[in-house]
């Protein structure tokens, strides 16, 4: 047995009081007398005798009447666990789970609903003066202050579901760094409340405080069907005008039900633009293809969506893009080994691609960044200004392609593919070397041939040059030579392509030129350049949003299309010429947000719900206990929430199974056989 306030035992020094009264109490005897004195003595004895019994029970009553108010006001309780109330303070945190799984129906009705009415329960069961903490998915900064009962219920009754999943581990880390250090006094207590969704416990990484007791409270849902839109992503990268798009959508059923002609479509600036029918049974993932044609230019919202209930977070999917208008590209030639002529013949009269050149002893420097690919070609000097600026032309997105000189000094070509973090030139070889194989793979290569065949017809080139092969330079073979050499490689840099060839384009390697590889490789370079678009984010990892622009205002804003609602935002530098937004979790609800610099729109950013809260798995009651114990977690205990008798339950967790009542009623019982005694005792 252990008390609350073993201070007021000093208090049982009062049993002295009776015992003094007792000894030093005197009675007056009134005398009588009687003929015979023998019958009087023995009558006197008898009654002394009868009388010292009776003041001794009084007595006993007494000191046990006073021993038991003393032992009751001392708040004597038996512990029930491992845990020993140590203080009459206490700070009780509690954590509601309102991930989107918890907006789920029980036996009882939304089990997010249930957890609230549990967490008043909780703030009952705790005398007047406790401290509480309320904390939620959301992590919010007003979570961190010590609230009253009155103000921790205005709380719990505002929480609404939330799109992020912290794990178990943050959410407890954030408890115990949110107590306050100094109440060493005080009992910290933490309560956990959640459908406790596996993709969200982890007792493996978690380092426990013996200094506060957790009690996790476990919520059960019925099972509920789910279909839902996974993910999805384009055939090839980069969107153009009057590109034929494919749109891949991964669908996933699961429940056990299966589901026929499920209509899947896609809007694109609120215009129906495709729809497909599909039929999916249980368990099974499908992949859904959409196809429609770019017919126009600038930004496009798009949205795939399904209709399936009662779960709707996850029925529509949000991405968004730039449609590019006619690409810039540029050739840097030797006048005397001149091959830009190549270039202008392909891309003469090109709706999609418009063609520029310049001398490489008169490059207007201040122009590359009007271009989205640059060929480098058979130049014999490249100056450290234009390494420099073709530098940071692919580090912000630009596709630059090299094609070595067949006589050069390759100094200047190993200092730019250094500066671009790639293989460097070692020998050359005049002998002449066929190419064997094409990365079918590759965008650039990919549905370009009807077939593939292992044996094509490919050209014979010479001027053969050999790199460096150091294996932390990651690289991609587009070409091979028949050796196995990489005849044509990328890599990439920042945010942009580097093609390097291993052989000259000139009149020797004409065969090269007119052959059908030629136009692919070349056009392809040119569509896949410019910068990296990100379709979609996920409102739950914390992205960086990157700003295509440089040259912003102080008056950046974010505007959501949904609401309309409208948010002043700023940007920040980033270590390359680019930007990134910040955005300081303003961001909670799915959907398309323009970026306003002024009033023009630069960009689009497009955000999704998780996916992680529809995967119906979940712990039961045995499967955390037998993980709490194997981590050796002591100060963890769970708790039925479907228990009738939950507030004592509660009482009796907490301040242990309490005795201050019993010894009241033994208290009152001494009193009553101390009235009997003196009443009826004659």
């Amino acid at each position: 047995m252990s008390f609350l306030y073993p201070a007021f035992l000093f208090a049982l020094l009062a049993l002295a009081i009776p015992v003094i009264i007792h000894l030093f109490n005197f009675r007056k005897y009134k005398t009588l007398y009687f003929s015979n004195v023998q019958l009087l003595k023995l009558i006197k004895q008898e009654s002394r005798k009868k009388s010292q019994i009776k003041q001794l029970i009084i007595l006993a009553s007494r000191l046990l009447a006073i021993a038991a108010l003393v032992f009751a006001f001392s708040r004597p309780f038996i512990p029930l666990g491992n845990q020993t109330s140590k203080a009459a303070h206490q700070i009780v945190a509690i954590y509601i789970d309102n991930t989107f799984s918890m907006k789920n129906v029980g036996e009882q009705g939304q089990i997010l609903e249930q957890a609230k009415l549990k967490a008043f329960e909780i703030a009952n069961a705790y005398p007047a003066g406790t401290q509480y903490l309320i904390l939620t998915s959301d992590l919010l900064p007003q979570h961190q202050f010590i609230l009253s009962k009155e103000q921790f219920i205005q709380q719990v009754s505002e929480i609404k579901e939330s799109p992020k999943s912290p794990k178990f581990s943050e959410i407890y880390e954030r408890v115990i760094s949110t107590f306050p250090g100094s109440e060493k006094k005080s009992d910290k207590i933490f309560y956990y409340l959640s459908d406790f969704q596996k993709n969200n416990i982890d007792f493996e990484t978690l380092h426990p405080d013996s200094s506060v007791w957790t009690y996790l409270l476990p919520f059960k849902s019925d099972k509920i069907n789910n279909l839902l839109i996974d993910s999805c992503w384009f055939e090839v990268p980069g969107r153009k005008i009057g590109q034929q798009e494919k749109l891949f959508v991964s669908l996933k059923n699961l429940s056990e039900q299966a589901y026929q002609n499920i209509p899947i479509r896609l809007t694109i600036n609120d215009s129906l633009r495709a729809i497909s029918n599909i039929s999916i049974s249980g368990k099974e993932e499908l992949t859904v293809e959409l196809s429609y044609t770019n017919n126009a230019e600038g930004i496009q919202l798009c949205k795939v969506e399904l209709d399936d209930y009662p779960i709707i977070y996850d029925n529509s999917y949000f991405l968004s893009y730039k449609v590019r208008g006619k690409m810039k590209a540029l050739g840097i030639f030797n006048p005397l080994n001149n091959s830009s002529d190549y270039l202008k013949a392909l891309f003469t009269d090109d709706e999609l691609i418009g063609y520029e050149e310049f001398p490489e002893n008169n490059v207007q420097i201040a122009r590359l960044k009007d271009f989205q690919c640059i060929f480098m070609l058979n130049n014999q000097k490249i100056s450290s200004g234009l390494k420099s600026e073709l530098n940071s032309f692919v580090a912000q997105g630009g596709s630059l392609v090299l094609f070595p000189n067949r006589n050069a000094n390759y100094t200047d070509y190993n200092e730019l593919l250094s500066g671009l973090n790639g293989n460097t030139i070692t020998s050359s070889d005049t002998a002449s070397l066929g190419i064997s194989e094409i990365n079918y793979d590759h965008a650039l290569y990919k549905e370009v041939f009807k077939k593939q065949e292992a044996n094509a017809d490919l050209p014979v080139v010479s001027g053969i040059l050999k790199f460096t092969e150091q294996i932390q330079k990651s690289e991609t073979p587009l070409l091979k030579f028949r050796n196995g050499k990489n005849a044509l490689s990328t890599f990439r840099f920042g945010n942009g392509n580097v093609y390097s060839f291993a052989f000259p384009v000139d009149k020797i390697n004409f065969n090269f030129v007119r052959h059908i590889i030629f136009v692919p490789t070349v056009y392809n370079m040119v569509l896949n350049s410019g910068e990296l678009q990100k379709y979609a984010y996920s409102i739950e990892r914390d992205e960086p949003v990157i700003l295509n622009q440089n040259h912003l205002s102080d008056e950046l804003k974010l505007i959501n299309q949904q609401s309309k609602e409208e948010f002043r935002v700023s940007a920040r530098n980033t270590g390359t010429e680019h930007k990134q937004l910040i955005l300081n979790e303003l961001i909670s609800e799915a959907g398309h947000y323009l970026i306003k610099d002024g009033d023009k729109v630069i960009q689009s950013v497009s955000y999704n719900f998780s996916r992680k809260e529809s995967v119906p798995e979940y712990l039961s009651g045995e499967d955390i206990q037998n993980q709490a114990n194997a981590g050796n977690f002591k100060q963890m205990q769970i708790i039925d929430v479907n228990e009738a008798r939950f507030s004592e339950i509660l009482e009796d967790l907490n301040n242990g199974k309490q005795l201050w009542k019993f010894f009241i009623m033994l208290a009152i019982f001494f009193m009553l056989c101390e009235l009997a005694v003196i009443r009826f005792w004659k």
